[in-house]
């Protein structure tokens, strides 16, 4: 996925320790699984801010974005669907828990910053194991 300015590498790996979703940008790569995904979906876009240092503004969804690859990143805890979208602005990525009801996205500028973070990131987003709510859905 590219922006004209910045690009990264979405991917679906398999690992002997199980499936991955790899963002890998020019500097940096992170490896998450579906149980990190998912706790990603319930965060709002200000983790992106937290992230860049600055207000990360993502254009809103309409009923023109296309749907151009899914696939599910899955072990024994979560499913998560991972669809590669266009936009009108460009790309994004969604990450959705459907388990959770639970969804995020984000551009090449979001997805570069997450592929900057220590993995340790998502120990703090299990913090809240079922989502903002505090309990399943």
């Amino acid at each position: 996925m590219s922006d004209g300015t910045s690009s990264v590498t979405v991917r679906h790996i398999k690992t002997p320790k199980g499936e991955r979703l790899e963002i890998r940008s020019a500097t940096d790569a992170i490896r998450i699984d579906a149980i990190g995904l998912e706790s990603l979906s319930w965060q709002d876009q200000d983790v992106f801010s937290d992230f860049l240092g600055y207000d990360y503004d993502l254009a809103p969804s309409s009923e023109s974005d296309e749907t151009v690859a899914t696939f599910t990143i899955s072990n024994e805890y979560a499913d998560v669907v991972v669809r590669v979208i266009q936009t009108a602005t460009g790309k994004q990525l969604c990450i959705e828990a459907p388990k959770k009801q639970f969804s995020l996205r984000a551009d090449v500028t979001g997805l570069e910053a997450l592929a900057e973070q220590d993995s340790r990131i998502f120990s703090e987003f299990l913090e809240t194991p079922h989502g903002p709510d505090g309990h399943a859905h």
